[in-house]
């Protein structure tokens, strides 16, 4: 079982026990209805005065099980929070997809929405002739791209910057990427895939696209793609990209994380790239995954962008 089929099983069932941690350390159990987000987070709803919120705002871990009548079953275990703004938003319309009939409720300043969102999960089938028990796939995997990717590639890259704000993150615009030719993405692409000085590195979930970072050694004395002159030798995050269903999941820092592994094997002991000085969602996302501002601001094509730094 992967991601998307976990999703579509906690869908068609629509309940499950939800087992939260008490006071004193013991578990306290609930039957209650609940779905799954696209992104295979659990969505429920409580009375805000319900033992399990006062849980869960203390311990936010949670166990939860899906099944058992048909003797199929899914365990989960994950971190459960309370969503505001468009986090809420995404998962109110799951939870009103699968129950519309509570579509008052949510409006309700006593109903809580809850999202779990999970770390582990494992799928049990012992129906008659089966018996079996799988870890479910809950996270894409990252890896180099290959050099016969370029396509895929490439329609990620146009996808990047299609996005709303393409404008204050890319240096390039849709209309130039679109208008190049094919052999520019073959060489790009092939150029990513193997050698010291470039990789690429895509998170591929289910045979998806779905995130990439391009990752590129600056040795001290070469001029940078803004024509800046290198004092140091470090690595250099280009075209850091994550689909819009996959933001808020954790995937930047596991794309991040991997180019600063490769980073690392090639010597280098710091890590860093450009954002612009208005791209709060970006700032906020490379703070999360360790960088920091380290003093030096400059004009790029796109307007004024600080540079973000972190140590290897």
């Amino acid at each position: 079982m992967d991601r998307h089929e976990l999703v579509e099983y906690v869908r068609a069932r629509k309940d499950g026990i939800v087992s939260t941690i008490g006071p004193d350390g013991s578990p306290q159990a609930a039957y209650l209805g609940l779905t799954a987000t696209d992104g295979g987070d659990l969505v429920f709803d409580s009375h805000a005065s319900a033992r399990k919120i006062a849980n869960l705002r203390r311990d936010p871990r949670v166990a939860v099980v899906v099944g058992g009548a048909d003797r199929t079953t899914l365990q989960c275990e994950g971190i459960a929070d309370v969503p505001v703004g468009a986090e809420r938003e995404a998962c109110a319309r799951a939870y009103l997809d699968a129950f519309p009939r509570f579509q008052a409720s949510l409006a309700d300043d006593g109903i809580v929405l809850v999202r779990v969102r999970l770390h582990w999960a494992r799928f049990g089938d012992y129906r008659p002739g089966t018996s079996s028990s799988e870890d479910v796939e809950l996270h894409p995997s990252v890896r180099r791209v290959r050099a016969d990717e370029w396509e895929t590639a490439r329609d990620l890259r146009l996808d990047a910057l299609r996005d709303e704000a393409a404008g204050i993150a890319f240096l390039e615009t849709f209309e130039h990427a679109s208008a190049a030719p094919d052999q520019l993405y073959r060489d790009r692409t092939a150029h990513a895939a193997d050698g010291d000085e470039v990789a690429q590195f895509v998170a591929v979930d289910g045979g998806t696209w779905v995130g990439s970072v391009t990752v590129l050694v600056q040795r001290a004395g070469s001029v940078d793609y803004h024509g800046t002159t290198i004092e140091r030798s470090r690595a250099a995050l280009v075209g850091v990209y994550v689909r819009p269903d996959q933001r808020g999941t954790g995937l930047i820092d596991r794309l991040v994380e991997t180019a600063a592994d490769w980073s690392r094997a090639r010597g280098v002991d710091q890590l860093a790239l450009g954002v612009h000085r208005d791209n709060a969602r970006a700032q906020g996302a490379y703070r999360r995954a360790g960088f920091a501002p380290s003093g030096v601001t400059f004009t790029s094509s796109i307007g004024p962008e600080i540079e973000m730094v972190r140590a290897l």
